[in-house]
């Protein structure tokens, strides 16, 4: 095949995003679906044994990614070949960035930016793990940032799908920055392996500098093995002692005393990340969609779909009497009231109540400004809150579904409003 091929399959390329040692990504176009995607192609090589093990990696990336579906995991659409090359059709991320970029001193991102960052990407483990895939090589630079703050988990080249008998990658780790001691050690590792690779990324990513570094490859193995990193919160006098705890937790050594799963390092960011009236709810899928289906706002809503909005939902509990969001607040999110209620107030007056399986939020989420009202609950309230464009995350059908909901919504709040203002008019 040429260096630079017009076509790859039915994918019209377009031109080349990057080259490394097992092959070269190409940018390229889906002229049947219309869409963007990246094109991993292997190299191919006149030793055997190199071709052997890029075809084994592309294999066992189509394989082990090609059964995830999350919105923090880079999609694998399709995989095949091309005049005996390997190729594999991947999600296209315009505009995005590894987060090797941001573990540079003079380039790190703001802290909560970077907690949320990491609980996306814990949250993508935990999914993973839960669907028998170990990453294996979580990294900076397998972690891609899409422009609008997206963490996106990828390269599975190497992981390893837990119950299969076919041939895998086996007796290799990750890059040994990143290993966990059990992997330094060659011995057998289980999901908590990719929680402590996370949490070396999470540490270079708040100070620029990995928390295990040696000359030799022998002298970092020995600090990762025996060695405790440098406290955060003596190296910058910013870092909540609550959240080196978290990283400390992640970067244990004993097994016994490591997070478990992503979704525990999930429940203690959303701690850290939310005001301390607000506390995050632990809900099985099952229950949340339990709870979801008897709301009015997800009523018509397909099990299905349901599925998709809980992947980007975070459920929250505030106390009675809490300010969920204010007038002039920049954020981009629409919130469902699981149980409880809200006022809606404009420069100190309160203009409407919401209850129980309503809606709130939606024009700021549908047309990107400043909340032009403050809300507040009214009792101790939970609330489904979805930051991410549906746009992004959601299949056709939960668009169109989504979007119904929404113009039924905008017409009642138009209707009441017509009523109220009529009904001031006959009083003045």
């Amino acid at each position: 095949m040429a260096e630079n091929p017009k076509k790859i399959g039915k994918y019209e390329v377009l031109d080349v995003l990057g080259r490394g040692a097992m092959g070269v990504v190409y940018r390229a176009h889906d002229p049947y679906v219309d869409r963007p995607v990246a094109i991993k192609l292997a190299t191919q090589s006149d030793v055997e044994s190199t071709q052997r093990v890029a075809r084994r990696m592309f294999v066992n990336e189509a394989r082990s990614a090609g059964r995830l579906d999350h919105p923090n995991v880079l999609k694998v659409y399709e995989a095949g070949e091309e005049d005996e090359q390997p190729y594999m059709v991947m999600e296209f991320i315009d505009g995005g960035d590894t987060l090797r970029n941001y573990c540079k001193s003079d380039k790190l991102l703001g802290i909560p930016v970077v907690m949320r960052i990491i609980r996306q990407s814990a949250d993508a483990l935990d999914y993973a793990h839960k669907h028998g895939v170990l990453h294996r090589d979580i990294k900076p630079a397998n972690i891609m940032l899409t422009k609008d703050g997206v963490a996106k988990i990828g390269d599975f080249g190497i992981a390893r799908r837990l119950g299969v008998d076919q041939t895998q990658i086996i007796g290799w780790f990750g890059s040994p920055l990143y290993m966990s001691p059990e992997q330094a050690r060659d011995q057998d590792i289980t999901s908590q392996s990719d929680l402590f690779s996370l949490g070396s990324v999470f540490y270079e990513m708040l100070i620029g500098a990995p928390p295990f570094a040696a000359k030799g490859l022998s002298g970092l193995i020995q600090k990762v093995v025996n060695e405790a990193p440098t406290p955060l919160t003596e190296l910058r006098n910013d870092i909540p002692e609550q959240l080196w705890r978290i990283v400390k937790r992640m970067l244990e050594k004993d097994l016994s005393k490591r997070y478990k799963t992503g979704g525990e390092i999930t429940a203690d960011l959303d701690l850290l990340l939310n005001d301390s009236n607000t506390v995050p709810l632990v809900l099985s899928d099952e229950q949340k969609i339990a709870r979801m289906t008897e709301l009015g706002f997800f009523s018509g809503f397909t099990k299905n779909e349901l599925k998709e909005v809980i992947k980007v939902a975070l459920w929250q509990r505030y106390d009675v009497a809490t300010t969920i969001f204010a007038e002039g607040t920049r954020e981009h999110a629409f919130y469902v009231i699981a149980d409880g209620a809200i006022s809606i107030s404009i420069n100190g007056v309160r203009i409407d109540e919401l209850e129980t399986g309503e809606c709130f939020g939606e024009m700021e989420y549908l047309v990107t400004g400043g909340r032009s009202a403050t809300v507040v609950t009214n009792r101790e309230t939970t609330v489904v809150k979805i930051e991410r464009d549906f746009k992004e995350w959601a299949s056709l059908p939960c668009q169109l579904r989504l979007s119904k909901v929404f113009q039924n919504v905008l017409i009642e709040r138009l209707r009441s409003t017509t009523k109220e203002l009529a009904r001031s008019l006959r009083v003045s």
